[in-house]
């Protein structure tokens, strides 16, 4: 993770400036859980885990701005731009943490990811899913807001095809799509469908994708220790 860490502190001053332009389906990307987490009229703890610049937890702050954060990341300067971001709101605070070793810092109602869990072999995908699974609270909910590998090899292909010829042509300056080319190469797709599985198999009790459109995808589950599931 040490390359990535390198790679997204380099570019945290620009990263949000960028995102709009790399994520085609930016607005509906970022908001498709929303009517999930107002449905959590619990909630009191968010952890955000791969936080980077806190893009993902505005727009759960912006729909419950009472909840308790927790922004972790590899990186101190994406979270230093969080930091500006939030500024003086008194229920945020923030942690270096590699997620892909380190322990979840607590238990929590809701456990969120924006574009992270990607740059982990599917072994280590798995494990997360079910640290993450451990640390919600009962009645909890996940959300990864993540890229994902086609089904198969043709639609795999398609898919990052049309993301390359999408953000080329998106306006983005020659210097950021260099950028942002180079860090694909980090990337480790997991199917939609095989990650699904994980979280079952990690305990989640109901799991689904909210959102999908090409390899970008928005799943997760519901933790209820009160329901039986089938181990995957």
């Amino acid at each position: 993770m040490k390359e990535v860490k390198e790679q997204f502190s380099n570019v945290s001053k620009k990263y949000d400036s960028q995102r709009k332009y790399l994520v085609p389906c930016f607005a509906d990307f970022y908001s498709a859980c929303l009517p999930l987490v107002k449905s959590l009229t619990h909630a009191k703890t968010v952890l955000d885990i791969g936080a980077g610049t806190g893009l993902f937890s505005q727009f759960i702050y912006d729909v419950n701005p009472h909840l308790h954060f927790t922004l972790t990341d590899l990186s101190g300067e994406m979270l230093n731009v969080a930091r500006g971001r939030f500024g003086d709101a008194g229920n945020f605070e923030y942690m270096e943490l590699d997620f892909s070793k380190d322990a979840m810092p607590g238990k929590y109602d809701i456990i969120i990811s924006g574009l992270a869990i990607h740059h982990l072999e599917d072994a280590d995908k798995a494990k997360l899913y079910k640290n993450i699974y451990l640390a919600l609270n009962d009645g909890g909910l996940f959300i990864n807001a993540d890229q994902v590998a086609g089904k198969n090899l043709l639609f795999d292909s398609l898919y990052k095809y049309h993301w390359r010829e999408t953000v080329s042509h998106s306006g983005l300056d020659r210097e950021a799509l260099i950028q942002a080319f180079e860090r694909t190469k980090l990337d480790k797709f997991a199917p939609l469908e095989t990650q699904l599985k994980m979280l079952e198999k990690a305990g989640f009790n109901e799991v689904d994708c909210i959102y999908k459109n090409m390899n970008f995808a928005v799943f997760g589950g519901f933790k209820d220790e009160n329901v039986e599931t089938a181990v995957i």
